[in-house]
């Protein structure tokens, strides 16, 4: 089955043809484009927007979907649509409409944790997360061996994760939120304002924190303590074996030894022993979501199938 498959982000939509069974070897033509403004722009921009990528694709038998958001996977539904606020209460059925061809729909953490939990770094582990760090953080929960979305499909959520009360005169969205104050972006919007620039992007922060800068080191310190506060809440919980991390800037070991070294530090902070949880990167970074989503997408169409 020839698929085309897209990830959309807060601020690029890659994507990828998929010809075969989801393998991560039988992706092709991949490539990306701007996603159209989440605050300012309309669905019709973005609509109009994966038009011209599959004008690029070719012929294609259907569309695989990983995005943000509280997605309800069997009505096509989107609840919420994360930084895009013209994802919000959509009706996926008027798209197949639109493209005249099949569309399925997945949360974007949950289709990287798939992707994880089946040929990734979280195969044979009966519990574990994945978190991926972008414009927001995304999550997905394994329990018992199967991806867990919980009773109002918020398992994972956790760019809606809290430590404090948010300031409600704050000028940043959501003051207190573990994206707000841990996301890559957020890593970006700290690290500018501890230096006095009006803004940098992942590539150019850990340059500097490679070089030693004293404010992006510093932040990158308190952003991996952030991380690993809230790692250990997610073990409270879950009691995960391992914890992958995922984005593009998991694909830097220094992310990577940060938080375990953030983590290490917060354990030897408490009063009793307490496990220390596997940190490793995701297998396939920001290959990630878009072999779950094809995945999803395949086992959805057996299970549509086998309901008629």
């Amino acid at each position: 089955m020839r698929l085309a498959v897209f990830d959309v982000g807060g601020t690029a939509i890659k994507y990828s043809v998929m010809e075969g069974e989801g393998a991560p070897d039988q992706f092709s033509q991949h490539g990306e484009v701007p996603t159209p403004n989440g605050l300012t722009e309309t669905q019709e921009a973005f609509l109009t927007t994966l038009e011209g990528v599959l004008e690029q694709l070719g012929p294609v038998e259907g569309i695989a979907f990983s995005l943000p958001g509280v997605i309800d996977v069997d009505r096509k539904y989107l609840h919420t649509g994360g930084a895009l606020m013209y994802n919000y209460d959509v009706d996926v059925n008027e798209w197949e409409r639109r493209f005249g061809m099949p569309v399925e729909v997945e949360n974007d953490a949950r289709c990287s944790t798939m992707a994880e939990l089946s040929v990734g770094n979280l195969q044979g582990v009966t519990n574990g997360a994945v978190l991926t760090f972008g414009t927001g953080i995304g999550g997905g929960a394994v329990v018992n061996g199967e991806v867990f979305k919980g009773s109002h499909l918020y398992a994972g959520e956790a760019s809606l994760m809290y430590y404090r009360m948010p300031d409600k005169d704050s000028a940043v969205r959501e003051e207190g939120s573990f994206s707000t104050d841990c996301s890559t972006f957020g890593l970006c919007r700290r690290v500018a304002e501890a230096k006095g620039v009006e803004s940098c992007n992942g590539r150019e922060v850990f340059a500097w924190i490679e070089a030693g800068d004293e404010a992006a080191c510093r932040v990158f310190h308190d952003v991996c303590d952030g991380i690993a506060i809230q790692v250990h809440n997610i073990q409270c919980w879950l009691d995960p074996e391992r914890i992958c991390l995922g984005g593009g800037v998991s694909k830097n070991p220094l992310f990577i030894e940060g938080v375990r070294d953030a983590h290490d530090r917060f354990n030897a902070e408490l009063r009793n022993p307490f496990p220390t949880v596997e940190i490793m990167p995701c297998r396939f970074f920001n290959d990630a979501n878009l072999i779950g989503a094809c995945q999803h997408f395949l086992n959805m169409r057996h299970r549509r199938a086998e309901s008629r």
